[in-house]
């Protein structure tokens, strides 16, 4: 056994690893997991490619976090400003004075929500059906959730600081927003473990996972700012403008003659199909043909009268005198 190979991975520590984020699948977006077979309100796991309707948790920690991106775009251009504990920035600054700062980004519109320096939770955990740990990341409308469930934890007088000891059903809620349905996280403690090896176990698994790096990432909005009258969903103001500006853009009308304008619209000549087309004008027909010559009809004549011009004509002179 002494003389096996040793392998460098089996020394890295919690600081190396890169924890399974589970999300919550919303009515836009979310088409890796959509094509999963995820529904909006399902959670899915991009890095094991799971999917469910709930989660059964133990806490590890809860962490907070904020970040400034100054502007509606979601893109990959870094934010403006980050916090990696919701008090001092990575430049040093004090959160506290920030006038950007926002502690309620639940209580704003996506839009300004947006454009304010937003507190962030995030959520480290252990799967209680697998023990594989976890990361849920919560934002926005669901950052009021889990300043309740750290409510049922510290005051819980049960546990006494045991959060381990805590089997915690995550769920998703329907809310009703300005740009439509979103979701938000749902926690409530469904038991505590009695087994002491049981909360052993979880407790040491529980140290093991604190010292893990928890890195924000890239913004992962839970709701659109609106929707154009076609439905489509924007998360930015110019977004909205391009969307817009190529839905009114008129549809192309696949006629076979030159459309007409009437009225100020255009609609295509509605006998296009059944008229023949017109033969383009040579040399040869440029001149317009000669008229042709016509003669007045003579005047009809009675039966009568053309007997009588017979009969002059036939009888002979009378020269006896």
């Amino acid at each position: 056994m002494g003389n096996e190979p040793e392998r460098m991975m089996d020394g890295y520590g919690t600081d190396e690893l890169a924890l399974p984020i589970w999300k919550l699948c919303q009515n836009v977006g979310g088409d890796y997991a959509k094509g999963l077979g995820a529904i909006p309100g399902d959670f899915y796991c991009e890095l094991t490619g799971d999917r469910a309707k709930e989660l059964e948790i133990i806490v590890v920690d809860i962490r907070k976090s904020r970040t400034y991106w100054g502007r509606t775009e979601i893109d990959d251009t870094p934010p403006l400003c980050a916090s990696l504990d919701g008090m001092t920035s990575i430049e040093g600054d004090e959160c506290a004075t920030c006038e950007h700062k926002t502690d309620a980004p639940w209580l704003l519109p996506a839009a300004d929500r947006r454009k304010m320096c937003s507190i962030n939770y995030i959520i480290m955990g252990i799967n209680f059906a697998d023990s594989l740990p976890l990361l849920i990341r919560a934002g926005g409308i669901s950052a009021q959730p889990v300043r309740q469930l750290l409510t049922q934890l510290r005051l819980n007088k049960t546990l006494k600081g045991e959060y381990h000891r805590a089997v915690i059903t995550v769920t998703s809620a329907p809310k009703k927003t300005p740009a439509g349905e979103a979701y938000n996280l749902h926690f409530k403690i469904k038991g505590l473990i009695q087994e002491k090896k049981q909360i052993e176990e979880f407790k040491q698994q529980s140290f093991s996972l604190l010292g893990t790096p928890l890195l924000p990432e890239g913004r992962d909005d839970e709701e659109p700012l609106g929707y154009t009258p076609e439905g489509t969903p924007f998360y930015s103001e110019e977004e909205r403008d391009r969307l817009i500006a190529t839905e009114e853009q008129p549809a192309e009308i696949p006629v076979a003659a030159t459309p007409k304008e009437t009225a100020g619209r255009v609609e295509p000549t509605a006998v296009a199909k059944t008229v023949e087309p017109i033969a383009p004008i040579t040399k040869e027909k440029a001149a317009p043909a000669p008229a042709e010559k016509t003669t007045a009809a003579p005047e009809t004549k009675t039966g009568k009268q053309e007997e009588e011009k017979k009969k002059e004509e036939t009888t002979p002179l009378d020269l006896d005198f």
